[in-house]
Formats: structure tokens, sequence, C-alpha cells
């Protein structure tokens, strides 16, 4: 049996993805590792993401905590 998760903590979780965030970091980063930075920031699925950047998940993983994007959610 799954947890069921709240709209109100899918949000919460994006916020504190967003404040936490190294945005000068992210901003820095070539086009697709930027977008799937801030596609993780908005959705929490590292899956996708690191499909976007073209990586593996562990390495879009380590560009996640370069740009100290907390693993909420």
């Amino acid at each position: 049996m799954r947890a069921k998760i709240s709209s109100r903590d899918v949000e919460e979780a994006r916020r504190i993805r967003r404040e936490m965030a190294d945005w000068e970091y992210i901003n820095k980063q070539p086009p697709r590792i930027r977008e799937a930075l801030k596609y993780y920031i908005e959705t929490g699925d590292l899956y996708v993401a690191s499909r976007i950047a073209e990586v593996c998940i562990e390495e879009f993983n380590d560009l996640r905590i370069r740009a100290r994007i907390p693993n909420v959610g």
C-alpha cells in the first residue's frame, strides 16, 4: 500500500527545492543540463530529468547535489 501524498505536500517539496537551489550554478550550465535541473526542481522526477540531460541517473544526481537541490518529495 502506497502512502497518499497531498497536493499541499507536493507544493511544499517544490517550494523547498526552489528556495534551496543554487540558481547561479544552475544558470551557468549548458542548456540541456539547466533545463533538466529546472524540471527536477518542479517535479522531483530524477529519472525524467536525467533523460532530459542525457546522462545516467547517477550523473544527474551528482549535478543535483552540486546545484544544492535537496531530494525532498
